[in-house]
């Protein structure tokens, strides 16, 4: 009996060291993002210990690479299953929630870990970015100043409580932790990105063209960072340097329809009539953008021509806005602006 259990154990301990090597190995792929390499590795890995956290929470996150987040979230819960409260499972299975759009139960698992791991700065981080993106902007602005609390250089933390910061207009407390992360990343376009964005909106439009700038010195075709420029210049009034980045931004892959209603809105700026109404016809052709339709009607209320006729088009616009979202607050903005010039708009309005 203690022979068979002694061969049982040295067995057992066998396959738990071929297993460990197979996901070693694995995980090497993992690091270098190529998880479809690494994927046999760990599945032959499982055939030898089927109950391996490590094994469990390593298929999870090659899953989640490939987008697969639902079999992410059955291996992350398979190794719940075994060890409750794995760390790397509950991140990993919080992970592949928000992959598959399902925030609500995102959150809810990252509170588990943060219940049970207190001084966890990743789960904290990813806990704040979906509290801020559900609005819950009270709770994010807490877990955020506690995770900086712990540890005042986490990247994750100073970006995301300064964008935070940004958001509440509290723009005094957001320079400092965006100016430290730039600090502590100085070739991240993101980190410059976030600094960039907060000068641009206090208008200190030159100290943000030259974050945008080093952006492109790192990566020549970021559309972020040209699209900044372009809003900068827009900033400045230089209406046509920002028509023309635009154009560059939209063939380095920015939305079509975003491009081009801001050009659209450059030209406006430029009296240049013709072609902003063609640049908004081209958004509308593709499908009823609000900022287009919006655009159109700074463009009647602009263009010379009769004020009757301007009356007219005005509320066929409004209408299609009123159609997209009758309770939108620009949309009933809009309208009142235009009520009050035109008091005669409400007979063409169907609503």
């Amino acid at each position: 009996m203690q022979k068979r259990v002694k061969e049982k154990t040295e067995e057992n301990e066998k396959n738990a060291t071929q297993a460990l090597s197979l996901c070693n190995k694995a995980r090497a792929f993992i690091r270098i993002r190529k998880p479809g390499q690494a994927e046999p590795l760990l599945l032959a890995a499982l055939e030898i210990s089927p109950k391996s956290p490590y094994v469990l929470v390593a298929l999870g996150d090659t899953k989640r690479m490939q987008k697969q987040f639902i079999t992410a979230a059955k291996y992350y819960q398979r190794c719940l299953e075994a060890d409750p409260l794995n760390p790397f499972a509950m991140s990993g299975l919080g992970d592949a929630y928000r992959g598959s759009n399902n925030l609500d139960r995102a959150i809810d698992i990252w509170t588990q870990a943060l219940d049970a791991y207190p001084e966890n700065n990743l789960v904290m981080t990813r806990l704040a970015d979906a509290l801020t993106k559900k609005g819950k902007l009270t709770a994010a602005r807490q877990i955020y100043e506690r995770s900086i609390n712990l540890n005042p250089d986490d990247p994750f933390a100073l970006s995301g409580l300064g964008n935070l910061y940004i958001r509440l207009r509290e723009f005094d407390l957001a320079g400092p932790l965006l100016e430290k992360l730039v600090a502590k990343q100085p070739q991240n376009p993101r980190a410059i990105g976030a600094l960039a964005n907060f000068y641009r909106r206090q208008k200190d439009f030159s100290r943000a063209k030259a974050l945008f700038e080093r952006i492109l010195d790192i990566d020549c075709q970021n559309v972020y960072a040209i699209d900044g420029l372009a809003d900068c210049a827009r900033g400045n009034k230089e209406y046509q340097k920002a028509k023309q980045l635009w154009e560059k931004a939209m063939t380095a892959g920015m939305s079509p329809a975003i491009a081009q209603t801001r050009i659209a809105d450059a030209c406006l700026q430029m009296k240049q009539f013709d072609q902003a109404r063609r640049y908004y016809d081209q958004v509308l052709s593709v499908s009823e953008d609000k900022f287009a339709l919006f655009g159109q009607l700074r463009l009647i209320e602009t263009e010379p021509g009769d004020e009757r006729n301007k009356m007219i088009d005005a509320a066929k616009i409004l209408n299609r806005l009123f159609a997209l979202n009758s309770s939108d607050h620009r949309t009933l903005s809009e309208f009142n602006l235009f009520r009050t010039r035109y008091p005669e708009i409400d007979a063409h309005i169907q609503v």
